[in-house]
């Protein structure tokens, strides 16, 4: 009788396991998360080939040229920034910089106020040359990676 019923239950166990499960998705409800997944696919590869930002700020950036003197025409230009505020957006000054590999000496990271990158320096010279480079690496989008180099000298009056 043991030998029976434990037979039986083997039979049944071994029968049912070469069956289909029954699921709650059906072939279409698949085919439709199927396309929807493809679709989100090219969605984040397009993504990935922007420039993202997670935040603008515009600027309005006076000349040099202005003499600010009474009657005398006054030219700015007006710049839109965007940029990131997840600390993966730098500014980084250096004595030098080389690439291949990427090597820096003395690096100097600016913070990030209000989108924009601000710094002081001293004019020891009659000529300073500020070095460094642009990075991006936003969680989505494109990096980005550039040199960056300005000149500031004195006044002569």
């Amino acid at each position: 009788m043991i030998r029976t019923t434990f037979a039986l239950i083997l039979m049944l166990l071994i029968a049912s396991c070469g069956k289909k499960k029954n699921s709650n998705i059906s072939d279409s409800e698949i085919e439709k998360l199927k396309a929807e997944n493809d679709s989100l696919k090219s969605l984040v590869l397009e993504l990935n080939s922007k420039y993202i930002f997670d935040s603008i700020s515009i600027r309005d950036i006076p000349s040099y040229t202005n003499s600010y003197k009474k009657n005398s025409k006054v030219s700015c230009e007006i710049v839109i920034v965007g940029y990131n505020m997840d600390n993966n957006t730098n500014v980084i000054f250096a004595d030098t910089i080389s690439f291949n590999p990427l090597k820096i000496k003395n690096p100097d990271t600016l913070k990030l106020e209000n989108g924009g990158f601000q710094y002081q320096t001293n004019l020891s010279s009659n000529r300073k040359i500020l070095k460094g480079i642009i990075e991006a690496n936003p969680k989505y989008g494109k990096e980005y990676l550039k040199t960056y180099s300005s000149m500031i000298s004195i006044k002569d009056n």
